[in-house]
């Protein structure tokens, strides 16, 4: 063992608190808490090798607060130290490693190391199902042999997925687990192209792969695109009986026809409740409520209508990835056409007051940050959460950063640019197609964030933090070095929206109009509010929140800007005053 680690074990033995033991590790190091469980793990593994059974049981029991058990864990941990790290062998007995309990649920004939080795290949090899009872034992001895896998001789079969034959079944499956019939697999498509393919695919599935293996780099477009191609090919399959590769102008037309009449009442094409992939009840289709939408009434016995599932927008974006998927297929030869090539667009203009809609004004995001820095009560188990709430409000209204630019974002990040009237604040940010761009931070929000650290009892210098360490942290990881997840921070802010709707709906004095958007708001929303804010309270050029944004066309900028919208309705409201 070497000196950090025990450094480290002997300062958890005399009840050094975890942020105390952070403190003394390079910031390299993984976190002391996980640390110190794998570490106890390996000494409790090697006392069980020994006999030394006390020590097991002292290592893999919590910490306590006594001079005893200080002086017994201090023994154990010399006492262990002086002994040779054990080196498992096939003919070793199993129960010199694993716990009782875990040998006593494996079959009575696996005894030794080599024996659990033999036994879990076969195992895995016929993939039969495992006892309830022994699932949990199957485990700790996988995670075993896993970690001593070259010194026994063991290598792990990935866990390969269900497969779903299309034509036995109307079943859904995704990509990774369709199996399609042979004649319908493309291999001999009526639009394969009879010149020398390119890439190396045989047939319509591994052609689709081919063209997502681009978007490797990004994996948020690489599942967008996947799940059109996934939608198009189960459509052609199920539907029209035809490979991908077969489908003519016709079909493309039909298609997209799907698409628009597509409804909930469609169930074997649409779920309304969230389905992991590897269960049956996934569809290739999820339809989630809009939020703000009125709710059906509990006692009503008419059964809801059904909705539309996909948008007009929704619908163009799924034409798009298929027509830039047949495009380059067709540049491969393997497809000699892009039958979706041509097909138009379905209309659906997005007006600057569609988007003024879903952003609030000035004065609304005031009473918005003001109802957040009310929840800080100091001293209170929520605190924490309370205070990085209103920092997460105040940052995303002060930048406009997208989602998973807010969560990414870490004090690496910032750079300065001073001059005769100060420093001058900037974020490197990675946008939409891995763009870099630099947003602004305000002094005003600079100030937020250093008053947030200081709370938090951190430093409030930049300098003095790790680069790696998020803007926005997750609580559950004292050292505050692990981001927040992006789905964890649209689920953060979520439940703020909720409970703020609830506390404006209870007080007669609000802001009717506010109630109603907190209703309808998303995450999005704060980009939307800050774009507006820029364009049409403060005159910013849109050049300038076009860089800000990340916009790739400043037409997408210009969608915030309502000034002339507002002043053309006060002119004809006033010519009717008096009328």
């Amino acid at each position: 063992m070497n000196l950090a680690d025990l450094i480290l074990l002997r300062g958890w033995i005399n009840g050094i608190p975890y942020p105390a033991l952070d403190e003394q590790r390079a910031e390299s190091d993984e976190p002391a808490r996980r640390r110190l469980k794998t570490l106890r793990r390996a000494l409790a593994i090697k006392a069980r090798f020994y006999g030394q059974l006390d020590f097991v049981e002292l290592w893999m029991s919590p910490r306590q607060a006594t001079s005893t058990w200080s002086t017994r864990a201090e023994h154990a941990l010399n006492t262990l130290n002086r002994w040779p790290d054990p080196v498992p062998a096939g003919d070793q007995a199993l129960r010199r490693w694993l716990p009782e309990n875990v040998c006593a649920a494996l079959p009575a004939s696996v005894a030794t190391c080599a024996d659990a080795v033999q036994w879990l290949a076969e195992n895995e090899a016929a993939g039969s199902e495992i006892p309830t009872a022994r699932k949990q034992a199957q485990k700790t001895l996988t995670l075993f042999l896993k970690q001593h896998a070259k010194k026994l001789g063991y290598q792990s079969r990935p866990s390969m997925p269900k497969l779903h034959s299309l034509a036995s079944s109307q079943s859904m499956a995704p990509l990774e687990q369709v199996l399609i019939p042979i004649e319908l697999n493309g291999e001999h498509g009526s639009n394969r192209s009879p010149d020398a393919c390119r890439i190396d695919a045989n047939h319509d599935l591994a052609a689709i792969h081919s063209w997502l293996s681009l978007k490797n780099d990004n994996p948020k477009t690489y599942q967008a695109y996947k799940k059109e191609l996934e939608r198009l090919l189960l459509w052609a399959i199920l539907e029209r009986k035809r490979a991908l590769s077969s489908l003519s102008t016709d079909d493309c037309r039909a298609y997209i026809q799907f698409l628009k009449n597509l409804t909930t009442a469609d169930q074997q094409w649409v779920t309304q409740q969230p389905a992991n992939k590897r269960h049956g009840k996934w569809k290739p289709f999820y339809y989630r409520t809009p939020k703000g939408a009125a709710p059906v009434l509990g006692d009503s016995t008419e059964p809801a209508p059904p909705q539309p599932v996909l948008s007009a927008k929704s619908i163009n974006y799924a034409k798009t990835v298929i027509n830039g998927c047949m495009a380059w297929l067709v540049k491969q030869h393997y497809l000699t056409h892009n039958n979706f090539d041509d097909m138009p667009n379905i209309k659906c203009a997005q007006s600057p007051l569609q988007t003024a809609n879903r952003a609030f004004t000035l004065t609304q995001m005031q009473t918005i940050l003001a109802y957040a820095q009310e929840q800080i009560q100091p001293g209170s188990a929520t605190e924490t959460a309370d205070r990085r709430l209103w920092f997460i409000l105040t940052f995303a209204f002060y930048t406009g950063l997208r989602l998973h630019e807010l969560a990414a974002a870490s004090f690496g990040d910032i750079e300065t640019l001073d001059d005769d009237q100060g420093a001058h604040y900037f974020l490197r940010v990675v946008g939409k197609h891995s763009k870099l761009r630099k947003t602004s931070l305000p002094s005003t929000l600079i100030e937020a964030l250093q008053s947030y650290l200081r709370a938090c009892g951190r430093p409030s210098l930049f300098e003095r933090l790790p680069p790696e360490a998020p803007l926005i942290p997750s609580l559950r990881d004292p050292t505050a070095r692990k981001h927040l997840s992006p789905a964890g921070l649209h689920k953060t802010l979520a439940a703020f929206f909720d409970q703020l709707y609830v506390s404006l709906s209870k007080d007669p004095e609000a802001d009717l109009h506010l109630v109603n958007k907190i209703r309808k708001a998303s995450t999005h929303w704060l980009r939307h509010s800050y774009g507006s804010y820029l364009a049409n309270d403060k005159q910013v050029p849109l050049a300038y929140i076009r860089d800000e944004l990340g916009h790739a066309d400043i037409s997408t900028t210009s969608l915030y800007l309502n000034t002339d919208a507002k002043q053309r309705q006060k002119v004809v409201s006033d010519a009717f005053n008096g009328v």
